[in-house]
C-alpha cells in the first residue's frame, strides 16, 4: 500500500456495501473548505485507473465539491476481490449511524469474507478463521459477534425481528421466539406421543380443555344448562398494548376489542354464556371500572343475570401507575358476579375482598394472567364440587389449571395457539393438584 494523490476521473465507484449516503452537503462543505482529512482507499488496475475500495460517501461528496485531486492509500492489482470487500466492510463498521441491523450485517458479512479468505478454523490449534478472530479483529468481545452472527441469520428468516428498536430488544426478541418455537414444537410432541403412564393420561386431558379457536363458533357446541360456573375475563377495550409495558408477557398476541363495538361484544359474550349455564348457576365478569362499569352491569341485566352494582375484588397489595406524579398506582381490578336462578354461594358468609399478590412477572405467560391459587378460591366460592366450568376467553388457562387442582372440570377457548402452547408445557411441568402461581399468598380476608 502507498499514499498518493490521483484524480477523481481516474477513480471507478463501482457497487458498494453502502447504498444510502445520507445528506452530503454538510461533508461537501467541509471538504470544499478543509480538503480531505481522512484518504480512500484504492486498488490500481493499471493503465492510471483504480477501483474504489472504500470512501464511498467521501467520494460522492468530493463530487459535489468539485474536488479533482483525491489523497488516496493505493493497494496493489494483485489484492483478491475477497480482501477487496474486506477493506470496504471494515471501513463501514466504524460508522457511528449504524443501525443495529446493518451492525449485525456488516459483521456477519465481514466473518463470512474472513473465512473464505483462510479458511474456517476447525480445531484449536489456531488455523484457519474462528468467531475469536473476528471479535479481535474488530475490537469486540466474543459473545457480541456471536449474538451479532445469530441476529444476522435470523434476519433473514423473522422479519419481524426488524421491529426492534435496539440491539437488545432484538436480542430478548429472537430469545423469546426461538422459544415459543421450541415450546410449539414441544406441546405437538406432547399431545400426539404415545400414552406411558396414568399421569400422563391425566395431563394429556388437562391439556386438551384449552382450545384454540372463537369463543362465539365453538360454544355452539356446548349444551344449554351444562355449566355450573363461568368466569369471563374479555378484553378489557382499554388500549391495553399501550398500558403494559414494552416486556409485558404474551402483549403482542392479545386480541383486543375496539372500543365502538364493545358493548355488542359483551352482549353476544352474555347471551350465550347465558345458554349453556345451568338452572342454578353463578357467573363472574371482570372488566375495567372505567369506562366499562355502568355498560357491563346493564348488560348483565339485559340478559337476565340477577346482581348488583357492588363488584368483588381483586385486592394485589402492589399496584402500577403510567403517570405517577398525577394519579396514584392501581392496586385491584374488580369482577361483578351475577346468577342465573337462585344459587347459594359455596362460601356462605365470604367477604367480597381477594387478597392475592399478582403473577411474577418472569412467570407470566399472558399479559393479564391471574394467580392460580386466587383462582381456586373463586372456584370454591362459586362453583359446586365436581362442579363444570366454562372459560370462554382461556388467557393462561389458569382457571382450568386451578379447576383440575380442585377436582372440577373446566375448559376454555382462545384465539392464541402461542397461549395454548405455553399452557401445555406448564400441564405437564406439575400435576393436579400441585398447579401453583407461587409458593407465597398474603393473608386472605376470606
Amino acid at each position: 500500500m502507498q499514499l498518493s494523490t490521483i484524480p477523481r476521473s481516474a477513480i471507478v465507484f463501482g457497487e458498494r456495501f453502502r447504498e444510502d449516503y445520507g445528506d452530503l452537503n454538510e461533508l461537501a462543505s467541509s471538504i470544499k473548505k478543509e480538503g480531505i482529512i481522512q484518504p480512500l482507499a484504492v486498488r490500481y488496475d493499471g493503465d492510471n485507473k483504480y477501483t474504489l475500495l472504500a470512501g464511498g460517501r467521501r467520494f460522492r461528496a468530493a463530487e459535489i465539491a468539485e474536488v479533482d485531486e483525491i489523497p488516496v492509500r493505493i493497494y496493489p492489482a494483485s489484492i483478491s476481490d475477497l480482501e477487496m470487500r474486506s477493506i470496504e466492510l471494515m471501513e463501514n463498521v466504524c460508522r457511528k449511524d449504524l443501525t443495529w441491523i446493518e451492525a449485525a450485517k456488516l459483521r456477519k458479512e465481514i466473518h463470512r469474507l474472513q473465512v473464505q479468505i483462510h479458511g474456517e478454523a476447525k480445531s484449536a490449534t489456531g488455523e484457519g478463521w474462528s468467531q475469536d478472530k473476528t471479535a479481535a479483529l474488530l475490537g469486540v468481545d466474543r459473545t457480541t459477534i456471536s449474538k451479532d452472527l445469530q441476529l444476522a441469520d435470523a434476519l433473514e428468516h423473522i422479519p419481524v425481528l426488524e421491529r426492534a428498536k435496539t440491539r437488545a430488544d432484538a436480542v430478548k426478541l429472537l430469545k423469546k421466539l426461538t422459544n415459543e418455537v421450541e415450546r410449539a414444537h414441544y406441546a405437538r410432541q406432547i399431545m400426539t406421543q404415545q400414552e406411558t403412564s396414568p399421569l400422563d393420561r391425566v395431563r394429556r386431558e388437562i391439556a386438551s380443555r384449552f382450545v384454540v379457536g372463537d369463543f362465539f363458533e365453538m360454544v355452539k357446541q356446548v349444551p344449554n344448562g351444562s355449566i355450573d360456573f363461568v368466569e369471563i375475563d374479555p378484553p378489557y377495550a382499554i388500549e391495553l398494548q399501550d398500558k403494559k409495558t414494552a416486556n409485558s408477557e404474551g402483549l403482542e398476541y392479545y386480541n383486543e376489542v375496539d372500543k365502538k363495538d364493545y358493548v355488542d361484544f359483551l352482549i353476544g359474550t352474555l347471551q350465550e354464556t347465558w345458554r349453556v349455564m345451568a338452572e342454578n348457576s353463578w357467573m363472574i365478569i371482570w372488566f375495567a371500572p372505567d369506562p366499562w362499569f355502568e355498560p357491563i352491569y346493564l348488560a348483565m341485566k339485559a340478559v337476565g343475570l340477577r346482581g348488583n352494582r357492588l363488584p368483588a375484588v381483586w385486592v394485589k397489595g402492589t399496584g402500577q401507575s403510567l403517570n405517577p406524579e398525577r394519579s396514584l398506582a392501581n392496586a385491584y381490578e374488580m369482577f361483578f358476579y351475577a346468577k342465573k336462578g337462585d344459587p347459594k354461594l359455596y362460601k356462605a358468609g365470604r367477604v367480597n375482598t381477594f387478597m392475592y399478590k399478582p403473577v411474577y412477572s418472569g412467570r407470566k405467560i399472558h399479559p393479564t394472567e391471574r394467580p392460580i391459587e386466587m383462582m381456586e378460591d373463586i372456584l370454591m366460592t362459586f362453583s359446586p364440587m365436581n362442579g363444570r366450568v366454562l372459560v370462554p376467553f382461556a388467557g393462561s388457562g389458569n382457571t382450568i389449571l386451578a379447576a383440575a387442582n380442585k377436582g372440577m372440570t373446566a375448559f376454555g377457548y382462545d384465539l392464541s395457539s402461542q397461549y395454548r402452547d405455553a399452557f401445555v408445557q406448564r400441564v405437564f411441568e406439575s400435576r393436579p393438584p400441585h398447579y401453583k402461581s407461587y409458593s407465597e399468598v398474603l393473608e386472605d380476608a376470606g
